[in-house]
């Protein structure tokens, strides 16, 4: 059975549990990252905001903060319907980091490095 060429540049890998990642239409848990990008869930609706964003990535526990880093959306996809009293469901989305600064690519190396748990 042949699976097919990985599309992925780099490789996946999971979070210590509490990554938040953030920008001005959504917060909530990062699922994976790598170097090329991250996919995180949120609480909200059909995605109808930009193509390209700016997004933080942090860790409270661990005092750590990557800001600034430009990004743009890959996937935007629904988990589960939330309640329609609320009118909100958990969706999920994938981006991918474009032009890191020096500073950004050094503070994710270290994060890959130190901050997460298992390889995907």
């Amino acid at each position: 059975m042949h699976l097919g060429k990985e599309r992925r540049q780099f490789a996946r890998f999971r979070p210590k549990v509490g990554t938040m990642a953030v920008n001005q239409h959504a917060l909530g848990p990062v699922i994976n990252i790598s170097m090329g990008g991250l996919s995180f869930q949120y609480m909200g609706e059909s995605s109808t905001k930009p193509v390209s964003d700016v997004l933080g990535v942090f860790l409270g526990s661990d005092n750590v903060l990557i800001d600034k880093i430009p990004t743009r959306i890959i996937t935007d996809k629904l988990v589960s319907h939330g309640s329609t009293f609320l009118r909100t469901s958990t969706r999920q989305r994938s981006i991918q980091f474009t032009q890191l600064s020096k500073s950004q690519q050094e503070h994710l190396e270290d994060f890959i490095s130190n901050k997460t748990t298992a390889i995907y």
